[in-house]
């Protein structure tokens, strides 16, 4: 579907649905100035203004894009397009200011449960050893543990977009800052599932 004739509106309607990465693709081509003009600014006047600060700010507001696509992305109904810009751009803002406000917090959703078992998509094994229930808390720590070196961000930022919030490798590799192909993102989150997998075996003293 070519996505560069459907009003704005249509455009971020179709970027609630996760799947729909020409959308997606089409969502970058048209706000990315707008977000990263946002990250800029925020970032400029509340922290560094460095260039690794905005990358983060960016991806964060990509991010929280995602895991509120249905609250931010498909209850938005105007076509004009200063509507949409500047509903994108007043979103973008707030988010940015949040990263800040929460910067030193709690990872979002620390104090929810959840079971191995729901990432049971992982690559590579089942979750028979890992069939215990852990905090979303638990997971983020490894996961940091094992995003350490260069491009840690990025990686920690791919498995979240995959596991929590249902993008495609498609759709996450066509993001600002990723910068790998879908094969790419598969490989990431193969290599970071196996880490994970590891570390929580050796915390429960099991073995394959």
């Amino acid at each position: 579907m070519d996505w560069t004739r459907h009003s704005h509106d249509r455009l971020l309607q179709a970027c609630a649905t996760p799947e729909v990465a020409g959308a997606w693709a089409e969502f970058i081509h048209r706000y990315h100035p707008i977000i990263a003009s946002a990250a800029t600014r925020v970032s400029r006047a509340r922290g560094s203004g460095k260039s690794s600060e905005i990358d983060d700010l960016i991806q964060e507001i990509y991010v929280r894009f995602c895991e509120d696509r249905v609250r931010i992305l498909s209850g938005f109904r105007d076509p004009r397009p200063e509507a949409a810009l500047g509903y994108l751009k007043v979103t973008a803002t707030n988010i940015a200011h949040d990263f800040f406000r929460q910067r030193s917090a709690l990872k979002r959703g620390a104090d929810r449960t959840t079971s191995i078992s729901e990432f049971s998509d992982f690559p590579g094994g089942s979750t028979d050893e890992l069939d215990r229930h852990l905090t979303l808390a638990e997971i983020d720590q490894a996961l940091v543990f094992h995003t350490q070196k260069d491009n840690g961000l990025r990686d920690r930022t791919v498995f979240r977009l995959y596991y929590r919030y249902g993008l495609t490798a498609q759709a996450i590799s066509i993001l600002p800052g990723i910068g790998v192909t879908a094969k790419g993102v598969e490989g990431i989150l193969q290599r970071l599932t196996k880490a994970i997998r590891e570390t929580f075996r050796a915390r429960t003293g099991k073995c394959d």
